[in-house]
């Protein structure tokens, strides 16, 4: 908690800010209006969800534990829909350009997760270079380090082509009008489509897998430009 605390505060934070900030620039100011552009974190953050997921993820970790690590369970339980934040509302009515604006707003999401863990590669560099007591190293080395994988991690998650995710919503702005039906049944069965990525043997490995090894080639890039 200690660690993965500050680490949601700063993603979900930067996230809502990034997508209020992308949504005014290409005509809609709703996100504006509605107060998330900012980085002030109580904007963002949901203090009755903040304690539900973490009720949520000590009950699930206590019997699945052994079988997935924490952070994992963690994240499944934020990309499944167990949030503590307040969600950013997009109006593309308002957009200056319909298709583009919902391309921008849609994908800003993953590119705040990846901005941020470049970012955070760049900190970590200048962090090892100060000449901090071992105990203050230790613990700033391990936010940085988790909000760089996490932030990551979620930014190649948000790009699957399937709903709720970001990739999923970008279909509505990248498909054809005579070709929208194949969203609508992404959304009829994106639940059950979920569940088994998530949870079917053997399917689940392999995504989790592929997932990670995604991430762990982006992360590779990230440190090879400041290592």
């Amino acid at each position: 908690v200690v660690i993965l605390l500050p680490v949601f505060i700063i993603l979900f934070t930067w996230r809502g800010f990034i997508q209020a900030l992308f949504a005014k620039l290409v005509g809609d100011t709703t996100g504006e209006e509605d107060g998330f552009l900012t980085l002030n974190p109580v904007a963002h953050i949901d203090l009755a969800g903040f304690m539900i997921i973490l009720g949520a993820f000590f009950v699930i970790a206590g019997f699945f534990s052994a079988a997935f690590p924490r952070t994992m369970l963690l994240i499944m339980l934020v990309m499944m829909g167990v949030r503590w934040t307040y969600p950013v509302h997009i109006d593309d009515t308002r957009f200056t350009n319909y298709r583009l604006g919902g391309i921008v707003t849609t994908l800003s999401g993953a590119f705040s997760n990846f901005f941020l863990a470049f970012v955070s590669v760049g900190l970590l560099k200048c962090l090892l270079m100060l000449n901090l007591p071992p105990y203050a190293l230790i613990s700033l080395l391990e936010i940085f380090k988790t909000l760089i994988s996490i932030a990551i991690f979620f930014g190649v998650i948000d790009l699957i082509p399937l709903p709720p995710f970001d990739g999923g919503k970008l279909l509505r702005y990248v498909l054809p009008y005579d070709k929208q039906h194949i969203l609508q049944t992404l959304e009829e069965y994106s639940l059950v489509i979920m569940l088994v990525l998530f949870l079917a043997p053997g399917v689940s490995n392999v995504f989790f897998g592929s997932l990670s090894a995604i991430a762990a080639v982006i992360k590779h890039f990230f440190f090879s430009i400041f290592f």
